[in-house]
């Protein structure tokens, strides 16, 4: 933290980051990168709110449902700045007259592919009235953007493996190429049994692969589990065709298995590992 004039303390950082992503970690996301003992509660912290819109508040949550409005969203201009103010005396309380808050502004700027620099300045830090050298000496120490960077950072390690870093324009590019395909999914109803069904499933199976080989249905997955969803399937086909070609299964004409459709879209090409 820097102390950029007598009322005012910045910091910055750079982050592999697109500039909408660390927009997003750092407003929606602000209590994953803050300090469980920073916050004015009487009870433990259990979230933080940031209100996505000029006139809301920052909000903290208690484990006993109170609440701390220690901050008004005076700016929300995504994906470029935020600006709150500080709601807080001296001493650490709420301060209820806005003539005595400071503010906090922090910028988002694209220095490159993937890569933004954040920038925060909390300023007018004299409007706090007597005793705000110390407001200002505090919270010099206490704002940094690294908790931010580090956050980024965790979430693109997921299960051993770096996930690599999608520009908004490669995401604009991908999602020019999606088309329209029809997800069914397919539920047992009240009289399946078992092994009185087996037979049927076998047929079911059998026009499943047959679709598949006729390029109809490019995924099928039966479910393993306990649940009553049988399977879910996507086929290249609009939801009118699909349904003519789920009413001809030998599971739906038997009453065994019931289905629904959603249009969805997708990426042509892509398969399963």
């Amino acid at each position: 933290m820097t102390i950029t004039d007598a009322t005012t303390v910045s910091t910055s950082v750079e982050i592999e980051a697109p500039i909408a992503h660390a927009f997003h970690v750092f407003t929606a996301g602000i209590g994953t990168g803050w300090d469980d003992d920073k916050h004015i509660l009487e009870a433990p912290l259990a979230e933080m709110v940031f209100e996505p819109f000029a006139g809301g508040h920052i909000i903290d949550r208690g484990t006993d449902g109170s609440e701390c409005r220690w901050a008004r969203v005076l700016a929300y201009e995504p994906p470029a700045r935020v600006c709150f103010s500080w709601d807080i005396t001296t001493k650490w309380q709420i301060e209820t007259d806005p003539e005595l808050t400071s503010e906090v502004e922090v910028t988002f700027a694209e220095i490159g592919p993937g890569r933004t620099r954040v920038a925060l300045a909390h300023r007018h830090l004299d409007r706090h009235g007597e005793g705000w050298e110390n407001m200002r000496d505090a919270v010099g120490q206490g704002w940094s953007l690294e908790p931010l960077r580090a956050r980024i950072e965790q979430s693109r390690q997921v299960l051993g493996r770096e996930l690599p870093v999608i520009t908004d324009e490669a995401m604009r590019a991908r999602l020019t190429r999606t088309a329209s395909y029809t997800a069914a999914v397919l539920r047992v109803t009240s009289t399946f049994a078992r092994p009185a069904a087996d037979a049927t499933v076998w047929e079911h199976g059998r026009r499943n692969m047959a679709l598949v080989d006729a390029g109809l249905l490019s995924v099928v997955l039966p479910v393993a589990d306990d649940s009553d969803v049988a399977g879910l399937g996507v086929f290249a086909a609009s939801p009118d065709e699909v349904r003519t070609i789920m009413d001809d299964d030998p599971c739906i004409r038997a009453g065994i298995f019931s289905y629904e459709l959603h249009p969805v879209r997708g990426f042509p090409g892509a398969c399963l590992p």
